[in-house]
């Protein structure tokens, strides 16, 4: 299986496991009221995002363009589910108020920047390549 096919799978997958997940138990992670355990949640995020993510590309050994292509794959099949699953909060997530399916639009919204951002940075042995390449001296 390519890279591409993988990236939009693993995406997909993500989004269902976390989907799920918020479905059964959202109220016990989007307890509006106690505003250090959101922001403990929306920045235990970025580690888990980040070692998935950098899985995928050291699974595949993706590089530049590839990486920030398997980026976007992977965001891809989520962020179109979570359109409908945002519209129709009360039947997807129907143990969240209100209050807290605007916390779970918010934490969504902070997930996909994160994946992107991380699909955006380079590491460091590829500025070490860039740099030693005689295009760059």
């Amino acid at each position: 299986m390519n890279y591409q096919n993988f990236s939009l799978i693993f995406g997909f997958s993500v989004w269902l496991v976390a989907t799920l997940i918020f479905r059964m138990w959202g109220n016990s992670f989007f307890i509006i009221e106690n505003t250090f355990l959101l922001t403990g949640f929306f920045l235990g995020t970025i580690p888990i995002l980040y070692l998935l993510v950098k899985w995928v590309f050291n699974r595949y050994k993706l590089t530049g363009k590839n990486r920030l292509q398997s980026t976007v794959l992977m965001t891809i099949p989520g962020m179109i589910c979570d359109v409908a699953c945002l519209k129709f909060h009360n039947i997807v997530f129907p143990k969240l108020t209100i209050e807290q399916a605007i916390v779970l639009g918010a934490w969504i919204l902070w997930a996909y920047v994160t994946v992107l951002l991380i699909g955006l940075m380079k590491n460091r042995n590829e500025n070490a390549i860039e740099s030693s390449s005689p295009t760059h001296q």
